[in-house]
């Protein structure tokens, strides 16, 4: 199997997970990174083991020392930066959310169609062991029919330093882009298909910016969905699936490092895997390297449409909470 050479667009923390687990892949190596900052991308490349850095991702696009393009930038910057890979021939790993709205989404993926490349969103949670065999109870009937979803993911910023990316507008911050994504799109996960009709709320954490948001969600199959996400909230993260004759628990659900099954209210069976980043993401680099070396051009656990539609929420909840700023996304 021909190696998969990988170049990362960003150096911060995210894209320095992504690199160690990349190293953790049989057939995958972290082979360059591009930063606008020459400095800062030679220290992260020798601080991750990559061989080559660029200045700017033009570089190393035309380098020709790259096989895919992993994009970890901050969330409005996604767009130009995997536009920019499509353009160049190259197949994208685009972290989560690609797109600040579903308009942005549709653009990419006609876009990758028109170069017959492949482009996924970076939704790793889909591929971990312990989500896998949620969904597995779910198709066997071993809960009946899923009638709600109840999910949660929050934890409270340092508000004397926070991190830029978490609460700077400009930068996508906020509970809704920041742990919404995971919420959203594993509740959709879960329950088999995208939603059909949805609301939500939200207390700012600073003009433009949600500290704390909730949704309600319908799917078409009957499934009824709550979830909360939140940047100043120090609250149980969990995501619970519950059927006519059973229940699902997963604590931690982004790293689903346990799933629980409940038959008729008495615990049947548990099933366990340290699914921490930077292992965590070893598990979706596999399956995109297999997808690649298929020929596939997209992946069946995070298909675009289910990329559009969680896109399309999440930026049709920010414009109605800050029209200001998200209105005419």
């Amino acid at each position: 199997m021909k190696e998969l050479l990988i170049g990362i667009v960003g150096t911060g923390s995210i894209a320095s997970r992504f690199a160690r687990a990349c190293h953790m892949v049989e057939g995958v190596t972290p082979a360059a990174v591009s930063s606008r900052s020459e400095e800062r991308g030679r220290l992260f490349a020798a601080e991750n083991g990559i061989q080559e850095a660029f200045t700017g991702e033009e570089a190393m696009l035309a380098s020709g020392k790259v096989d895919l393009v992993y994009v970890a930038t901050p969330h409005p910057i996604h767009f130009e930066a995997v536009l920019l890979a499509l353009r160049a021939g190259k197949p994208v790993l685009c972290e989560k959310p690609m797109a600040l709205s579903g308009k942005q989404a549709e653009a990419l993926f006609a876009e990758a169609e028109r170069q017959h490349v492949f482009l996924m969103e970076g939704m790793w949670s889909r591929f971990l062991p312990c989500s896998r065999k949620a969904l597995s109870w779910i198709r066997e009937g071993r809960i009946g029919r899923v009638r709600m979803i109840d999910g949660a993911f929050t934890f409270t910023v340092d508000r004397q330093h926070p991190k830029p990316r978490l609460v700077r507008p400009e930068l996508g911050g906020g509970a809704m882009f920041d742990v919404g994504v995971y919420t959203l799109e594993m509740a959709s996960f879960y329950a088999g298909c995208n939603p059909e009709s949805f609301s939500g709320y939200c207390e700012p954490f600073c003009p433009g910016t949600d500290g704390t948001s909730v949704l309600a969600l319908r799917y078409p199959n009957g499934v009824l969905a709550t979830l909360r996400m939140g940047i100043d909230c120090e609250a149980e993260t969990y995501m619970k699936i519950y059927g006519e004759k059973g229940r699902i628990e997963i604590p931690r659900f982004f790293s689903a490092p346990q799933a629980r099954l409940f038959e008729d209210g008495v615990l049947a069976e548990t099933v366990s895997e340290d699914c921490e980043l930077p292992k965590g993401f070893t598990w979706q680099i596999a399956a995109v390297r297999d997808d690649l070396s298929a020929g596939r051009l997209q992946n069946a656990l995070v298909p675009k449409e289910t990329t559009i539609a969680c896109n399309r929420i999440l930026g049709e909840m920010m414009a109605s909470f800050f029209p200001d700023r998200y209105g005419n996304s």
